[in-house]
């Protein structure tokens, strides 16, 4: 595992929009790249994770699901 950094080409790769669970609050408050930049400030549902399917798992072998609940990979 190694730390995500917080760059524009990765925040570019972020798929966290389309995840099941991403919701209107964190749409509202533009929230996003949770594996780079923290976790989410939304009470939300789990209903899904995408997390495994990001292009940035693969590339930082990420091991965690749920980066909007658990904070940034460290």
């Amino acid at each position: 595992m190694t730390k995500v950094p917080n760059t524009q080409e990765n925040m570019e790769k972020c798929i966290c929009e389309d995840c099941p669970s991403y919701d209107q609050c964190m749409r509202d408050k533009e929230e996003g790249f949770y594996c780079a930049e923290g976790k989410s400030a939304c009470s939300f549902n789990k209903n899904g994770c995408l997390c495994g399917t990001c292009p940035l798992t693969a590339e930082y072998a990420l091991e965690k699901l749920y980066y909007c609940e658990i904070g940034a990979e460290e």
